[in-house]
């Protein structure tokens, strides 16, 4: 009989809830914290390897931090020395990073975020379980899949997967479009398959700092657009009401923005459905398209503000953004 032929999975860690420790303050990550890949080691067909990239707490995962992340993750997909990468992650920004290497990629490299939700000192630890996880899906033959984020033994596409509650091990869900599969005791089950990707133009991944997120509420909006256009802000998401639409107040803030030069894009702040030039009254969709917004059909505005920064760092018209942005 021939020797199963091992897949070299490597574990690329990032600190988060999944490596820390109780300290008198509180959970924190210290300089000895390293993750537990105990759990896939007896794995059939997987040969483990962990690498600790840095050790941050999630919130203090910046941009350029995620930049950092995707473009190993790019070096390794080009090199081709792992078959599989696990990136061990906190929960707080694991769905921007994820999205920020998704975007980098060509799709040929399993690349798997994972994380914990409960810290090893406390009862229920998920982590063990969701690297293990992670593990069997990087190591899982499926073309174009994408980075994945598996947590609670479901398998999400980075581009919709988001944290929706503060504490639950099933915090992460993909609202409005479900996992795409399941890790079940035998086997990774694949329910459906992403038919849909962002991919930025190949190259050196460079992005603008200065692109803002507003959150439009009931009177307040407007003012900060205005702010972020007057300190040269080369690019704002605005995450308007329903379908995109706004106060007429605020979309004279976005008629001053795109006449200065600023790329503005509208998103919704709902957490399903897309913005689309419905209403045509002031401060409607359509209105707003036509003072020049583009619209980024049903993507969260965390995400979709760095994919912004990105196409801005290469140097992207806004023909070009607007024509990436088209099949959302």
């Amino acid at each position: 009989m021939n020797p199963v032929k091992l897949k070299k999975i490597l574990v690329l860690s990032t600190g988060g809830t999944i490596e820390m420790t109780p300290m008198s303050h509180g959970l924190t990550i210290s300089t000895n914290s390293k993750v537990d890949v105990s759990s896939a080691n007896t794995l059939d067909g997987a040969d483990i390897y962990v690498k600790k990239f840095f050790n941050l707490p999630s919130p203090h995962i910046t941009p350029e931090i995620m930049v950092d992340i995707a473009t190993e993750l790019r070096r390794i997909e080009v090199t081709k020395e792992y078959h599989g990468v696990v990136v061990t992650h906190g929960t707080d920004t694991l769905e921007e990073t994820a999205f920020m290497a998704d975007i980098h990629l060509e799709g040929s490299l399993p690349v798997v975020f994972t994380a914990a939700m409960r810290s090893n000192s406390e009862l229920g630890v998920d982590g063990p379980r969701n690297i293990r996880s992670a593990v069997r899906v990087a190591c899982t033959e499926i073309n174009n899949l994408g980075v994945t984020v598996v947590l609670n033994d479901e398998i999400h596409a980075a581009g919709r997967v988001t944290k929706t509650c503060t504490s639950k091990v099933s915090s992460f869900d993909s609202p409005g479009y479900g996992p795409l599969g399941f890790v079940d005791d035998d086997r990774v089950l694949y329910h459906r398959l992403p038919i849909w990707r962002m991919n930025l133009p190949q190259g050196q991944l460079v992005l603008e700092k200065k692109v803002g997120l507003v959150r439009i509420v009931a009177g307040f909006g407007g003012d900060l657009i205005d702010f972020l256009t007057e300190t040269n802000y080369k690019g704002i998401v605005v995450e308007a009401f329903g379908r995109g639409n706004v106060h007429p107040d605020t979309a004279l803030s976005i008629k001053r923005a795109v006449d200065s030069g600023v790329i503005v894009v509208i998103t919704s702040r709902c957490y399903k459905g897309r913005v689309l030039a419905v209403y045509g009254y002031p401060g409607g969709g359509s209105d707003l398209k036509n003072k020049g917004a583009l619209s980024a059909g049903d993507m969260a505005g965390n995400k979709i503000r760095l994919f912004l920064m990105a196409c801005i760092g290469a140097g992207l018209s806004k023909e070009q953004i607007e024509k990436l942005l088209s099949s959302l």
